[in-house]
């Protein structure tokens, strides 16, 4: 009944989320430490599992104003489909890099599984509300995700990944749009 019960909570946040306007509260914080405390939040989910995270350093200064609790949501539902997806060992690595986005400076981060990837159907419809694979899904994570993105200024958008897996990217304008 807990469980049940639990799983009936996190679909009525996800619907909720996503119709809610979105408030954010834009204050300088690095981006290291909110995807690694979106891995860290999913211990649970990873318990079981080889699940590793690495980055890779392009030394870019990571101290931008943005919502940390929201771009978290963003960090974890990427990492949720990861660990979803893959087969073990899942490693999933964030890289990044200086970036323009329109006139404004920004940061582009990569975020790469190695899992199975995305099929053409998947790649063109990831950020439409309501469109799963999974069994369980609401098929809002990555709609949500666009939401949140969008309002902060940046973008989001598939990339061309690996040979395997897939490659979400994410632009973020350093000052405040």
């Amino acid at each position: 009944i807990q469980q049940a019960q639990d799983h009936l909570k996190q679909l009525y946040e996800e619907v909720r989320n996503y119709a809610a306007p979105l408030k954010l509260q834009m204050e300088p914080w690095n981006l290291a430490s909110i995807w690694r405390q979106a891995w860290d939040n999913l211990q649970v989910l990873r318990k079981d599992k080889k699940a590793t995270l690495s980055e890779e350093n392009a030394g870019v200064d990571l101290r931008i104003p943005v919502d940390h609790f929201r771009l978290g949501q963003v960090f974890r539902n990427i990492f949720e489909n990861s660990l979803a997806a893959g087969a073990e060992p899942i490693e999933v690595k964030v890289s990044y890099v200086s970036e323009r986005l329109g006139d404004t400076e920004a940061i582009r981060l990569s975020i790469q599984d190695n899992g199975p990837g995305l099929n053409d159907e998947q790649k063109e419809r990831i950020f439409d509300p309501f469109f799963t694979t999974k069994t369980k899904g609401t098929g809002l994570g990555m709609a949500i995700a666009k939401r949140i993105v969008e309002a902060h200024g940046g973008q989001i958008a598939i990339g061309s990944g690996t040979p395997r897996g897939a490659e979400i990217l994410i632009t973020l304008p350093v000052e405040i749009p």
